[in-house]
């Protein structure tokens, strides 16, 4: 992973007129989707400096803590390892085109580490045969509490670390369900600290044998990558074909199903006894053979009304073996999934609060608040604002004279200026502003003009050329040979993906 490392300089105050604001709040938010808020952190009352004596307690190690009466709860319950992006609008963790999480639990053991590359840092620790302290983050926990009460570790240790930036970035965003490890020495102070983002990778502060001084680095579980290859028939849809074939979770089967949804029209051209083969690239935990993450490389679907042969490319979308993409550069709708429209583009429809005709520039879809909503195309962010009626609200353009607008948002995910590319999430369905009900309000203006987003011709399909399609037919003759090639629902030979991709 690297060896990515910031010192911090971390000292503990011991004299009597000292005293460190540490009136602060940390509250550890979540949410049911991938995008976790960071810690808000409020003032307070200045620390006495009497309470930072850090006067010795019962530690299991024989440690030392000062206490308070500080701290803030984990919200929210989302079971999730996924480490949260500091970038808005990044392509969504739930099985976006470059990589699908099939495995959310929260991690549960952590006795052996790859730390290959990161072996500098942790020599700058002593040797040390002391255990690992673990705990997996929980609602309603409090880091502060667990800190200082449970865990018995001086307070001040964590206020320190939360005063770099680059610290603060990572703890504000933990999550329940994430791991943390701690190793202390003789007299009961942090000489390591590890959090885990996922089973595989994770972050890690170590002590200085000679001072007080923290280095942070990035830590790693050996991890495996094999192909594999999985050969199913629809009975009913291709999740529960999965399921039943495959020696996978049903998780990760809906993964690869939603996937698939977006490149083959499955909801009307698929029937029963259609057969499909896939090449997934797995990646695993040395010893392990719980999948971390499936990718989908490259797959064959032959059915009664369709037959398409696609593979993956560098830029993560599938295109025919010439080149042709199996999506249009523009989605109709702005989400995954199925929602009905409750209102519909009309230019004279009488409003339902207000009762007055007016024209309804957009499409109204019905829709929980908190559903993800994405980038229809490529474009940049023009408009991220809030207003009395629309409620939060975002514009993007296009290009070619196609222009976005998304109303009554719960959240913005993006900025103002902001590149985004087709499929990144950008906000989270509302009921903001005046409305009469959670839902999205969806317009596509085209040359300034309004237009029915159902109806508007939307621009067509793209191809590859010149070495781009040179490049991707290298690729994807590499990914079908095995895909052909392959013994069914076994491991392959393969070359990773990321090697074909350089």
């Amino acid at each position: 992973m690297g060896n990515n490392r910031k010192t911090l300089h971390f000292f503990l105050a011991g004299t009597a007129g000292l005293t460190i604001l540490v009136g602060t709040s940390l509250l550890l938010a979540s949410q049911p989707s991938e995008t976790s808020q960071p810690l808000q952190i409020g003032a307070g009352n200045p620390l006495p400096a009497s309470q930072l004596a850090l006067a010795r307690t019962d530690h299991p190690a024989g440690g030392a803590s000062i206490r308070t009466a500080h701290g803030a709860a984990f919200e929210g319950g989302a079971q999730t390892v996924a480490f949260a992006s500091d970038l808005p609008g990044e392509p969504a963790a739930d099985y976006d085109d470059a990589a699908i999480d099939p495995d959310a639990e929260a991690p549960t053991s952590y006795e052996t580490f790859d730390l290959d590359g990161d072996s500098d840092v942790a020599a700058d620790a002593e040797a040390t045969d002391t255990d690992w302290y673990t705990h997996t983050l929980q609602k309603g926990e409090r880091l502060t509490g667990l800190w200082e009460r449970e865990w018995e570790l001086p307070l001040a240790t964590l206020y320190r670390l939360l005063d770099d930036d680059d610290n603060a970035s990572i703890l504000n965003r933990v999550r329940p369900g994430q791991e943390i490890e701690w190793q202390v020495d003789d007299e009961g102070y942090l000489t390591r600290l590890r959090l885990w983002t996922d089973r595989a990778r994770g972050h890690e502060w170590v002590r200085e044998a000679d001072g007080w001084e923290f280095e942070l680095g990035e830590v790693e579980n050996g991890r495996e990558v094999s192909h594999l290859i999985i050969t199913a028939e629809i009975d009913g849809n291709i999740a529960n074909a999965l399921t039943e074939r495959a020696d996978i979770s049903a998780r990760a089967a809906n993964a690869l199903a939603v996937l698939l949804d977006r490149y083959l029209p499955v909801r009307t051209h698929a029937r029963t006894g259609d057969q499909f083969t896939l090449l997934v690239e797995q990646e695993t935990l040395v010893g392990d053979d719980t999948p971390l993450n499936l990718r989908l490389l490259a797959f064959d679907y032959e059915g009664e009304r369709i037959e398409i042969r696609a593979a993956r490319n560098v830029n993560g979308r599938f295109y025919t073996p010439d080149g042709e993409s199996l999506l249009p550069p523009f989605d109709r709708r702005p989400f995954s999934g199925n929602y009905r429209i409750s209102s519909s583009f009309n230019p004279n429809r009488r409003h339902p609060v207000t009762g007055r005709v007016a024209p309804h520039h957009g499409t109204d879809f019905a829709m929980p608040i908190g559903t993800p909503i994405q980038a229809p195309a490529d474009g940049r962010v023009t408009r991220v604002e809030n207003h009395p009626y629309a409620g939060r609200f975002i514009v993007i353009e296009h290009g070619q004279g196609y222009s976005t607008r998304y109303l009554h948002l719960d959240r913005q995910l993006v900025r103002p200026g902001q590149t985004v590319e087709r499929g990144d999430r950008i906000a989270l369905s509302g009921n903001t502003g005046r409305s009469t009900g959670p839902h999205l309000h969806y317009e596509i203006h085209v040359n300034s003009r309004p237009q029915n987003p159902m109806r508007v011709e939307l621009p067509e399909s793209d191809a590859l050329e010149g070495d781009e399609l040179d490049r991707f037919k290298s690729i994807s003759q590499t990914l079908l040979a095995q895909l052909d090639n392959g013994q069914r629902n076994q491991q392959v030979a393969f070359t990773p993906f990321e090697e074909l991709a350089r």
